[in-house]
C-alpha cells in the first residue's frame, strides 16, 4: 500500500525577529490563496503608501502586515494594535520588501 504524508511536505518559511524586549523569533508560512491575491491587488497602493506615508491609510497597512504575521508555524495571532506599539514605518517598508522577495521566489521555484 502507499502512503503520503502531508506532514512530511516541506513547506517554505521565513523567520522574522520582533524588535522586542525579548527579540521574539516567528517562523512564518505561506499565507493563504485569498491572502496572496489581497496582497496582489493591493500591491500599487501599498508603494503609494509607502512613498506619501499617508496616515489615514497606515492602519489597512497594519491590519494587512498582522494577516501576514498571523500565518506562522506557532499559530500566534498579531493584532494591528500589537504591531503599532512595536514596529515602525520604516519597520513595516522593510518587512515588505524582504516578504515580496520571498513570495517572489516560491512563485520562482514553482516555476
Amino acid at each position: 500500500m502507499e502512503n503520503f504524508d502531508f506532514n512530511a511536505v516541506q513547506q517554505p518559511t521565513m523567520q522574522i525577529t520582533l524588535p522586542d524586549k525579548e527579540r521574539t523569533k516567528i517562523v512564518l508560512t505561506m499565507p493563504s490563496t485569498s491572502l496572496v491575491e489581497r496582497l496582489d491587488a493591493v500591491s500599487d497602493e501599498l508603494n503609494e503608501i509607502f512613498a506619501k506615508k499617508d496616515i489615514s491609510t497606515i492602519h489597512q497597512v497594519y491590519q494587512l502586515l498582522a494577516e501576514i504575521l498571523s500565518c506562522n508555524q506557532d499559530f500566534r495571532e498579531f493584532t494591528a494594535e500589537e504591531l503599532k506599539k512595536c514596529l515602525s514605518f520604516d519597520h513595516i517598508v522593510a518587512f515588505c520588501l524582504a516578504y515580496i522577495k520571498f513570495l517572489g521566489g516560491i512563485k520562482k521555484a514553482k516555476n
